[in-house]
């Protein structure tokens, strides 16, 4: 008895270490994205030495399967016009902010793989604004929690970005702290992009026209503690989202 409780214990330790090595825990999900990227990786056979033979290094399971969801779901243009190195470098970026953040296991790995990880918000051209903007975001929210995190990133996204009406659509989040400006596309793409440098999922709204006005608008939802909540890019609010 006492023999099979040990072997009870540690077949429970090893899975539960195995599942700690993935990023996709559901495995019935994760065959679906691994059907998805099979084709993908067809369609990008002539661009394997500059998109997949990034896979060939050592990487980890986390990284491999982040790259594989990014892959299969990722714009037919982002195939194209993105190294694999860029990819994995963002994705390390993201892995890292969960464990640099107190949220960040607390993030349910579908809402991490759909609001955190992805590096495309809108249109934009894709950067390396998660490396850049990293440490000086981490900074800003360390010791706080994740609403009050949300919040803090909004009033710095205020620091480096104002409104200013443009025909320009949608610069990246670099080219828009580097200009200091932006209309609402900008100022969403530019605070999404912040926010899930930090670990905290969030996404662009979007509608074309308002009701009572011939007009479009964008916004921010950025997700706490299992809601999707409002945001006004670049226009921090006294009160918690």
């Amino acid at each position: 008895m006492k023999y099979f409780r040990l072997l009870t214990t540690a077949i429970i330790i090893l899975v539960a270490g195995c599942s700690d090595l993935h990023l996709i825990n559901n495995r019935e999900y994760l065959k679906i994205v691994e059907s998805a990227f099979a084709e993908r990786e067809q369609i990008a056979e002539n661009r394997k030495e500059a998109l997949l033979d990034v896979f060939d290094k050592n990487l980890t399971i986390r990284q491999e399967e982040a790259l594989k969801f990014l892959i299969a779901y990722m714009p037919l243009n982002d195939l194209a016009d993105y190294s694999g190195e860029f990819y994995l470098t963002n994705i390390n970026m993201s892995l890292k902010a969960i464990e640099d953040t107190p949220w960040g296991s607390t993030i349910p790995e579908d809402i991490f793989l759909h609001y955190v990880l992805p590096v495309r918000v809108n249109t934009e051209n894709l950067d390396s604004f998660r490396i850049i903007y990293y440490d000086e975001i981490l900074n800003r929210v360390k010791d706080k929690n994740i609403t009050e995190a949300a919040l803090e990133i909004n009033h710095w996204c205020h620091e480096k970005v104002t409104y200013q009406p443009s025909d320009s659509r949608t610069s990246a989040p670099v080219s828009t702290v580097q200009s200091a400006r932006g209309r609402c596309g900008e100022e969403s793409v530019f605070t999404v992009a912040a926010l899930r440098t930090a670990g905290i999922p969030a996404r662009q709204v979007y509608t074309p026209r308002w009701a009572h006005s011939d007009d479009n608008h964008a916004w921010v939802e950025v997700w706490i503690n299992g809601e999707w909540k409002y945001m006004g890019a670049c226009e921090p609010e006294p009160v918690n989202p």
